[in-house]
């Protein structure tokens, strides 16, 4: 009985795998994946978000490079443009310091002139003292009465004290006052 008890639970074992296998068969395989089939959705799903996220990425790197390029392009032409003026400044700088040295030696040249005319005038009016000292005293008062009074004024300022009393006792009483009291004022 044993062999026939095992016989038969071997039968009963193999037509139950055939029913099992008849069975799958026709319901298909889809109720044991079903699971599997959602867990690949969702492996899709992740991988349709993280691709899509690398095209906004990808999208937003380009639109990036693109501003960054028109930028760096603006920022050349704004340099080119700094160093065009930087370049027309420095040639105007060089004008005016070339327009300033000249203006500077025109003036030293000026300067010189006005001194050498105001020494040969200064020796013109020593020499001028020195004649009206050394002439008569009333030939010098005739000279004196026909010269300006601040010329007259200046001329007796610069000589000496005994000369110029000797000159003014024969000059005319209100040119010798005027002259008088230029001399004060004068001094």
């Amino acid at each position: 009985m044993k062999l026939r008890t095992q016989i038969l639970l071997t039968f009963l074992i193999v037509i139950k795998l055939l029913l099992g296998s008849v069975f799958m068969y026709r319901i298909g395989l889809d109720p044991f994946f079903i699971h599997a089939d959602a867990i690949a959705a969702e492996q899709a799903k992740d991988i349709e978000v993280t691709e899509k996220k690398d095209e906004k990425k990808a999208k937003e790197e380009t639109i990036d490079l693109k501003y960054l390029i028109s930028k760096k392009l603006e920022i050349e032409k704004e340099e080119k443009r700094i160093a065009a003026k930087k370049s027309e400044l420095l040639s105007i700088q060089d004008e005016i310091n070339k327009k300033i040295a000249k203006l500077t030696q025109l003036r030293d040249e000026i300067r010189s002139e006005v001194a050498k005319k105001k020494t040969a005038e200064e020796q013109k009016f020593k020499h001028l003292i020195k004649v009206y000292s050394t002439m008569k005293p009333q030939n010098a008062a005739e000279l004196i009465e026909k010269l300006d009074i601040k010329l007259a004024i200046e001329l007796m300022s610069k000589m000496k004290g005994d000369a110029v009393g000797k000159i003014l006792s024969f000059v005319k009483i209100e040119k010798a006052a005027e002259i008088s009291e230029g001399l004060v004022k004068r001094e």
